[in-house]
């Protein structure tokens, strides 16, 4: 008793304490009060609940005021202590989420509480007869005092079913055996269990006949029924044996058919369809009458019994048989039979057959024909495929396809189409592939199995590039890819050099092959090594009988662009033409930059391919003073730069400048003199203030970083104002002879001969060209320069790029990559206005190609407007 009550006073502490843990403001402030409300008596409420099914343990949860709400429901089994074996927590949730717990060792997941039910009840699957005892519900409210009640469970144990027996003591669940029509029955029925002990009662039907049972000590509880004079009245009555003790769980019976031994005396298949489709299903139903006990009714397909396909009905004296059916291609024409019987008497088995008519999608199959080997098909051979289909109803299409590709009847083109054939004459490597055939009926499209196709082709080029040049310079190495396309792929390579008519083969150490591709990495050292070089793949098939080429031609830097002019100008854009010069033997592009004055700071840059060239720039800012510099690009470097000299955006004059001095009109160069001789006497005057400040000026950091500190001295009594212009090398010529662009001074390569060899000869043309390796890029000619005459030219600047890669700028080093590709046409001519420099010659000119591949070293030239120092 010490024990209980200290469970209690700790159940109140807990209790106190979660009072306190809400904030109730109106709980029990007396302890003792509280303790003596848990000693008041608990009602208790009797319930009862059937083993193996579900029960219900009732707990009134409603408040007993309004504005007070259940916060928790415990469960408790008085056996087992005041252990909870279920909670129900809505503390903090809402009712409909409520935190729910049951004890792994009693309830398990059996239990379920119902709080939104009235009342509230503990459900429990399953129900064991260990559930049965004495359960404690504590209900915890918000405000309220906690609520206890108790529950008096008990659990009820069904019966076992009914075992009838009869007057030999037969099982007469197990065996069958049916009455003469006046016979006697004696049936014995036996319960064994149940808790209380059941009610044992016999009905014919629905009529009680016999109710009187014993109740045998060992449990069993046993009902003999005497039925005399049975008669064809009985005929499928049922007996049956019921045995009950509650109404909460429906009573466990055995029910005992009188039957008469009959034979069956008809059976029909009702749903005989004209025809059904394969892979479909069909419910077809057979009806037989007559028989009892029910007929034994099964189903057969050509003398084979379909088993566990059918269901079987029946009622009065009929059996309906209903036989789910998915008829396969293979039972077309095949009969299907429902037979009915009495198994109990011999011969007593009746049958209806119906012979089934399936219609199902064409199946198709394709083969190669016969006499051909699928591994040695080469261009050239015939090929046929035969098509062979089965169908019910008939085809009404066939369709053949290549690789999803329908295939026509094309007598020109060698493919024919016959009733079940595909006949491919002379074929080809396009020919090779998967090939089906499909049928077509009311029920659908068949396609056959696919027949890959395999072609054997000598090797042939996997890319044409007809009249692409590649460019290379006397001593330079370039390398070649020829890729062939062949089947089979073990490919050998050779290549041969052709040069005015003669061919030679090229040794095989210049050259490597790897699978599909060989690569020549060949160096020109003469202009006779200049021409076409052949690549010929060869396989088991044959050999190559077109090869790949490759023209190699000698290939220099571009010329100059020439007459550059502003087309058009805004405040805010800039159109600039300029026309093509010599691409060097190769593919050409153009770029434009503007410089913005005083700086020369690269402000914006223009590529173009089109020809001839031409630049628009927008959204240029007003008012700002811009140098236009331009150049021509191929694979084999950058030309001179073709400048612009002061171009402003403002108003809508037009500014030229040209590159080529020779291509100046002569009221331009009236102009350009008149401007000249105003320049000298400005900056006469110039001079003069300058001498004052020169100290400081010469202190001053030079705006046009490329150029010498001695040109920046020598333009520094001429010129104070720091502005890009041509330096005159030679104060005693008349002519400048050596004009340098300042661009050109960043990163060209100079004119480094001696000054005094110079003046003593100033015609001397020099001929400077740097040599770099070419990309492998294909290249196609341009047409050759408009004018034949070439003024005499300084140092080159020389700018290669090899790769020709994509674009990209970097205005510090103010080198450009442009990608080899280009919109010009060829002109199946390389020999046409090539310029290059002659030791000999007072002018350095000439205008054959043969000549110019003969001295490779291009001189370029860079030709401007000399720039005022104004």
């Amino acid at each position: 008793m010490t024990r209980a009550w200290s469970s209690k006073q700790c159940a109140a502490w807990a209790w106190l304490a979660v009072l306190a843990a809400l904030g109730r403001t109106t709980a029990y402030t007396d302890t003792e009060e509280f303790l003596s409300d848990l000693d008041k008596p608990v009602p208790t409420s009797d319930v009862q609940g059937v083993l193996g099914k579900k029960a219900s343990l009732p707990c009134d949860i409603q408040p007993l005021h309004s504005e007070d709400e259940v916060v928790m429901v415990l469960w408790f089994k008085e056996s087992d202590g005041d252990q909870p074996l279920y909670s129900y927590d809505i503390r903090g949730r809402s009712q409909s989420q409520p935190k729910l717990w049951s004890s792994p060792t009693v309830f398990a997941n059996r239990a379920f509480f119902r709080g939104t039910a009235t009342p509230a009840v503990l459900m429990l699957d399953n129900v064991m007869a260990t559930d049965a005892g004495v359960y404690r519900c504590r209900v915890d409210f918000k405000n309220s005092p906690t609520r206890n009640l108790k529950v008096n469970f008990t659990v009820i144990m069904p019966p076992n079913r009914p075992t009838i027996f009869d007057a030999k003591r037969r099982d007469r669940t197990k065996l069958v055996e049916p009455y003469n029509e006046g016979a006697n029955v004696l049936l014995i029925c036996e319960v064994e269990g149940g808790n209380p002990r059941p009610r044992v009662t016999w009905y014919l039907e629905n009529t009680v006949i016999d109710d009187s049972f014993e109740q045998r000590p060992d449990g069993v509880t046993v009902n003999t029924l005497t039925f005399p004079n049975v008669g064809r009245q009985h005929l499928n009555a049922r007996l049956v044996c019921q045995a009950s003790n509650t109404n909460l769980a429906p009573p466990e019976t055995k029910v005992l058919i009188l039957d008469i031994n009959l034979k069956p005396i008809s059976v029909t298949i009702l749903t005989k369809e004209k025809q059904i489709s394969a892979d479909k299903r069909y419910e077809v139903e057979c009806k037989t009458t007559g028989s009892r006990p029910e007929a034994y009714v099964t189903w057969w397909k050509n003398n084979r019994q379909l088993k566990r396909m059918a269901k079987n009905f029946s009622e009065n004296n009929e059996t309906l048989s209903v036989l789910s059916l998915v008829p396969g291609v293979e039972d077309d024409g095949k009969y299907l039979a429902c037979r009915a019987e009495n198994k109990h008497i011999p011969d007593s088995a009746i049958e209806d057959k119906w012979r089934l008519n399936v219609h199902y999608v064409p199946i198709v199959d394709l083969k190669m024909g016969s006499n051909l080997n699928p591994d040695e098909i080469k261009e050239g051979d015939d090929v046929y495929f035969e098509c062979t289909v089965k169908a019910n109803p008939k085809t009404h299409r066939l369709v053949w396809f290549h690789d999803n590709s329908e295939i026509y009847h094309n007598e020109a083109a060698g493919v024919i189409l016959s009733a079940q054939s595909l006949v491919l004459q002379s074929v080809t490597r396009a020919a090779a592939g998967d090939y089906t055939c499909m049928a077509a009926n009311s029920e659908g499209k068949g396609t056959s199995n696919p027949v890959t196709l395999l072609v054997r082709y000598a090797p042939v080029c996997a890319e044409r590039r007809d009249g692409e040049l590649f460019g290379a310079l006397k001593h330079e190495t370039v390398s070649l890819h020829c890729s062939v396309d062949a089947n089979p792929a073990l490919v050998s390579f050779h290549w041969t050099f052709n040069n005015s008519g003669e061919q030679t083969e090229i040794p095989p150490r210049l050259y490597s092959s790897h699978g599909h591709t060989s690569t020549l990495n060949y160096t020109p050292t003469t202009d006779m090594e200049y021409g076409t070089l052949a690549c010929f793949g060869e396989n088991t098939v044959g050999q190559q009988k077109v090869p790949c080429l490759f023209q190699l031609v000698a290939a220099g830097r571009p010329f100059p662009l020439q007459n550059c002019t502003v087309a058009n100008q805004s405040i805010d854009s800039l159109y600039v033409e300029c026309v093509e010069n010599f691409d060097g033997g190769l593919p050409q592009t153009f770029l434009m930059e503007l410089l913005e004055l005083p700086s020369l700071a690269v402000r914006y840059n223009v590529s173009t391919n089109r020809t001839p060239p031409y630049f628009e720039i927008k959204g240029l800012p007003p008012g700002v003073s811009y140098r236009i510099e331009l150049y021509a690009v191929n694979a084999k470097g950058r030309s001179d730069v073709s400048t612009i000299e002061t171009v402003t955006l403002k108003g809508q004059a037009k500014f030229t400048g040209e590159s080529n001095a020779l291509g100046m009109s002569p009221v331009l160069a009236s102009i350009a003199a008149s401007s000249a001789l105003l320049a000298a006497a400005v900056c006469g005057v110039l001079a003069v203030l300058y001498k004052k400040h020169s100290n400081r000026q010469r202190r001053l950091p030079a705006k046009h970083a490329p150029l010498s500190e001695s040109m920046y001295v020598e333009r520094t009594p001429n010129c104070p104002t720091p502005v890009k212009q041509e330096v005159e090398s030679r104060a005693s010529s008349t002519e400048p002879r050596d004009q340098r662009s300042e661009r050109g001074a960043r990163g060209a390569l100079l004119h480094t001969s001696d000054p005094m060899a110079d003046d003593a000869d100033p015609d001397i043309i020099p001929c400077l060209y740097e040599r770099r390796p070419v990309s492998n890029g294909y290249m196609s000619l341009q047409r050759p320069p408009s004018s034949t005459k070439i003024a005499k030219m300084s140092g080159d600047d020389i700018r290669s790029e090899p790769d020709g890669g994509a674009y990209y700028n970097d205005y510090r080093k103010k080198d450009y990559k442009i990608p080899l590709t280009s919109s010009y046409h060829s002109l199946g001519r390389a020999n046409k206005g090539v310029t290059a420099c002659s030791p000999g010659s007072a002018t350095g000119v000439t205008s054959s190609l043969t000549q110019h591949r003969l001295r490779p070293e291009v001189v370029t030239t860079s030709h401007r407007v000399q720039e005022s120092c104004i």
